[in-house]
């Protein structure tokens, strides 16, 4: 009897976060094996959003340490631009007006 392990890759949210997703298959199809690639939306995001902004709104979390940087809303593209380019330690940018 010859057995076949069945493996998964799992993309949750393809597209919602870029407008030309594209997944390299040659490292993943680099080992052996049959793959089976699932794609799909985060399910009930919306009410999981509604949790989070409650979370946040009883101040059961602080968020304040994620917030590495601050920007003025007339600097907003160099603020983009260190996102993008993920320099200085960057991982959360304020922007005030």
């Amino acid at each position: 009897m010859v057995y076949r392990r069945l493996s998964r890759l799992s993309i949750r949210s393809a597209g919602v976060s870029s407008t030309d997703p594209r997944i390299t298959l040659k490292p993943i199809a680099a080992g052996l094996g049959d793959y089976r690639i699932v794609t799909s939306l985060c399910p009930g995001s919306k009410e999981r959003m509604r949790r989070l902004m409650n979370v946040i709104e009883t101040h059961r979390v602080g968020l304040a340490p994620l917030v590495t940087h601050q920007y003025r809303l007339a600097d907003i593209e160099a603020a983009y631009d260190l996102f993008a380019n993920q320099r200085d330690g960057v991982l959360k940018i304020t922007i005030t007006p």
